[in-house]
Order: structure tokens, then sequence, then C-alpha cells
């Protein structure tokens, strides 16, 4: 892994991850020697995640990490849902059979990570790899790339986070109801389940502390 692709990799992580919190500064001479790169790796790592909207470019005061609205977040859930649901849908019409087992077994191991003791950065895990595999069930080409964009901003990615355990068994048995509907052929069943899915997930981040 070259500089640029160390910084880039190293930062992102650290975004997503909440190392680097919203709202915080990503100076380059700090950053070039917490890296032990150059300036220059660092100043392109920062035009990448300025690119993929994760941090926020000020002129004559540098970047930050990007900070949500509460009216953003509103916008980003909407659209997700539109996306999500829609892919559902055609992921009804077009899973295959191993990739409906996929799912199955992803709810299976998503129970048993939500089990006492609970593995939240598992069930985390294993959803993004739930949703991931919808996507591609989808058979369109296009949407997994775009839905990509809007899941992997920071608050989305830490949602799981702060579920209660309520709250996180709500969402596993969702989960199950989703899989249900593309097992049953059923587009309008997959579209509504997933998007009441997303927009659920969205009223949880208003109701955490």
């Amino acid at each position: 892994m070259n500089a640029v692709e160390h910084a880039y990799a190293t930062l992102r992580k650290g975004i997503l991850d909440g190392t680097y919190p919203p709202g915080a500064q990503l100076a380059e001479v700090e950053l070039a020697g917490h890296l032990a790169v150059s300036r220059t790796p660092v100043r392109e790592a920062i035009r990448r995640l300025h690119s993929e909207g994760l941090i926020e470019v000020f002129p004559n005061r540098g970047a930050y990490v990007r900070t949500w609205t509460r009216a953003q977040l509103d916008e980003l859930f909407s659209v997700r849902a539109l996306l999500e649901g829609h892919a559902a849908a055609l992921a009804a019409q077009h899973a295959t059979d191993p990739q409906r087992a996929a799912m199955a077994v992803l709810c299976d191991e998503m129970d048993e990570a939500a089990a006492e003791p609970t593995d939240i950065q598992r069930v985390a895990d294993l959803n993004d790899r739930f949703h991931a595999l919808v996507h591609e069930s989808s058979a369109n080409s296009l949407l997994p790339g775009m839905i990509r964009g809007l899941i992997q901003v920071p608050v989305v990615v830490r949602t799981f986070l702060g579920y209660s355990p309520e709250r996180l068994r709500i969402s596993l048995w969702q989960h199950r109801e989703i899989l249900s509907a593309i097992r049953a052929h059923d587009g309008p069943w997959a579209e509504s389940a997933m998007r009441t899915h997303i927009l659920s997930a969205r009223h949880e981040l208003d109701a955490s502390p």
C-alpha cells in the first residue's frame, strides 16, 4: 500500500469508527506526523474524502469531519429508504436460491451475535452484509454503488451502537420480514418492509441521548 492509500484508508476508517468525530479538524501537519508520511499524501487523502462527502473543506480554515443537521439526516434517510426499498422489491423478483439461503444464514448469525453477551460490532457487520446482499440480489448494476455512498456516512455506520436491547430485537425481526417478503416473491411487501426498517432507524437517532 502506497503512502496515499495508507493515509486515505487510515483517515477514512478513523472517521467511520468515530476516532475523528463530527466537527474534528484534520490538520495536515499533525496527520502527516501521526501517519509517518509527508503532507502530500495527506492532502490527497483529504481531497478524496471530501469528494466522498465525509469531510468539509473551508477556505483559510482547513478540513473538518462533516457534521450533519437534522434536516440533512432526514434527507439522507429518505433517499436511502427509497433506494433500498426499490432494491428489496427487485430482490423479491430476482434473488436466486443461494442468495436467499445466504440471507437466512446472516439472519441466524445476527440472532446469535445479539444474544447475551451481545457482540454489537459483529451484529453491525452482519447487518451490512445482509443489506449488501439484498442490493446485489436486485440484479440492478447501479443500485449497490448508489446506496453504498449513503450507508457509509459515519452516523449511519454507528447507528447500531446506540440501540437498546429492545430496539435491536425489532431490527432483527425486520430483517426476517424482509427475507420473508423476498422468499414470497412479493415486491410491494419487500419494499414496504425495507422502507419501514430504514425509517425506523432514522427515528432511533432522534431518540438517542
